[in-house]
């Protein structure tokens, strides 16, 4: 079903439960965010009762440099669907520039330059013409069999902030790269192009104890993220608990999407619990996603498993320069 309905489909792009975390896939403006060198890992394994649907690996590096301005970053990603059917991998390169406009507020552009191939494994494709009536699939067929799709791609994104709020908008597809792996009736490929994304997130990072259990800060950070792609739109709103090196978040995400009859569904989608750590500049994070939707009676939600490494830093940045007071999963 998914081979036959790609000519027509709409792909969507694969998306973190722990946004803030995935801090290149989220908003290339976040480049250099603490200022240190950051080496970070995700493993996600969405649905895994549905034989592996989505299952997607992400490696981020990225430091801050003085004399760019801003920092620099390098993104690996790779991500499977239908248990290896259609595979993605990328790899891009992001710049964002840091620019205080006043004493309390700055904000940070970037830009992020993606290399991009999909391959698809057409040995699990059965075609119409392949099929004899009295003995099942019989026949060769003369289906036009794209090979890989590559293509570059660019994003963009903007961030301001300030010493407890953040706000930000990412743009992703911004020339709407075609990614098609069919012919049509000319022997061309059809010029299927991918949608713009464009995300809204944010959030507020609010005090409630000097000194907590672990002698450091307490507070809680409500925060936002909206994603928006062609006809689907999802929600996600929730709170991280900051105590130390413990990290308790809890969201909700909401998904709204129109069909090709122009009907709008607003399923409930999934209640998501963060738990992390942080010892010796070395955070971990597990999150789950728990379907409230109408899947929840065929799959087990997602598991989201993340690594960060702050590695020391050998010199100290410029005073005039400020980290992004924003959550860390």
């Amino acid at each position: 079903m998914l081979v036959l309905s790609l000519n027509t489909l709409n792909s969507q792009d694969p998306l973190f439960t722990q946004f803030f975390s995935n801090a290149l896939q989220l908003n290339p403006a976040m480049a250099g965010r603490d200022l240190s060198p950051r080496l970070h890992t995700t493993y996600r394994n969405q649905w895994p009762e549905i034989n592996k649907g989505f299952v997607t690996y992400n490696i981020e590096y990225d430091q801050f440099s003085d004399k760019l301005h801003g920092g620099i970053g390098f993104q690996l990603l790779h991500d499977r669907t239908g248990n290896g059917s259609l595979n993605t991998s990328s790899f891009s390169s992001i710049y964002s520039y840091q620019l205080a406009i006043s004493r309390e507020w700055t904000v940070n552009f970037g830009i992020k330059a993606s290399f991009v191939q999909k391959s698809l494994n057409w040995g699990d494709a059965v075609w119409g013409d392949q099929i004899d009536p009295a003995l099942g699939i019989v026949r060769p067929t003369n289906q036009p069999q794209g090979n890989n799709a590559i293509y570059a791609d660019f994003n963009s994104g903007l961030l301001l902030f300030n010493k407890n709020l953040f706000l930000g908008v990412s743009v992703d597809h911004l020339t709407r790269p075609k990614e098609t792996f069919f012919y049509n009736v000319y022997g061309n490929k059809s010029s299927n192009k991918i949608p713009i994304r464009s995300s809204f997130h944010g959030g507020y990072k609010i005090r409630i104890l000097q000194n907590g259990l672990f002698h450091k800060e307490l507070f809680f950070s409500p925060e936002f993220v909206i994603d928006i792609q062609s006809n689907l739109k999802r929600y996600n709103f929730g709170t991280y608990f900051v105590d130390g090196i413990f990290d308790l978040g809890f969201w909700y995400r909401h998904t709204r999407f129109l069909d090709a009859n122009n009907e709008r569904y607003s399923p409930q989608d999934a209640i998501v619990i963060v738990i992390g750590v942080e010892k010796d500049n070395l955070r971990f994070g597990y999150s789950y996603d728990f379907n409230v939707s109408n899947l929840s009676t065929s799959s087990l939600g997602a598991h989201e498993i993340s690594f960060t490494l702050d590695l020391p830093e050998k010199r100290k940045h410029d005073s005039k320069f400020r980290v992004i007071q924003c959550p860390q999963f």
